[in-house]
């Protein structure tokens, strides 16, 4: 293997740093170029090289971060909406009533077979048949009581828009009927 001359090193060194010497006093600096600056970045304009202010260290220069512009005034709310008809109001009250008279009727059926499917698992084995009757009665249930929870949340918003409306003590017994019912239902 054939090693450099030492005297060739500093010869090498020489070279690059007559390359650096050759490009001016102010390389290498890692200021960004013109290009490289992001107008969402702050900064100071007066601590910019090349700027006529100051410098930070001067008495007069203001080293202050330039402070951001004034956020615009927040737009006016629209107006809340009104409060829905007593006869929107009862169509959709109708309209749980009728989902969860629905979910009662496919829940007593799915009840009976999970119910009948555990007697029959009782004891089995976990990879059985009868397991997996269980397994699918215990979602036919669930199945069922799906719809229970977007009931609830569309009889809670009715009751909120409710709270405004002049008529409401005429449906108030109804939705608190149908609370109950649903979450009875729900708990199951």
């Amino acid at each position: 293997m054939m090693r450099a001359p030492v005297c060739l090193l500093p010869l090498a060194a020489g070279l690059v740093l007559a390359g650096c010497a050759g490009r001016g006093a102010d390389w290498p600096t890692l200021a960004p170029r013109p290009g490289e600056i992001s107008p969402m970045v702050p900064r100071n304009i007066r601590s910019l090289p090349g700027s006529q202010a100051g410098r930070c260290g001067d008495a007069a220069a203001d080293c202050a971060p330039p402070q951001a512009a004034p956020l615009p005034a927040a737009p006016d709310l629209p107006p809340t909406a009104p409060p829905p008809s007593l006869a929107a109001a009862d169509a959709e009250l109708a309209a749980l009533e009728a989902l969860a008279t629905a979910v009662e009727a496919r829940l007593g059926p799915a009840r009976a077979a999970r119910s009948a499917a555990t007697q029959a698992a009782t004891g089995a084995a976990p990879d059985s048949a009868a397991a997996s009757r269980l397994a699918l009665a215990e979602a036919q249930v669930e199945s069922a009581l799906a719809p229970i929870s977007g009931a609830r949340f569309r009889l809670e918003a009715l009751a909120a828009a409710l709270v405004d409306a002049p008529d409401r003590a005429a449906l108030g017994p109804r939705v608190a009927a149908l609370k109950a019912r649903l979450a009875a239902l729900g708990d199951q």
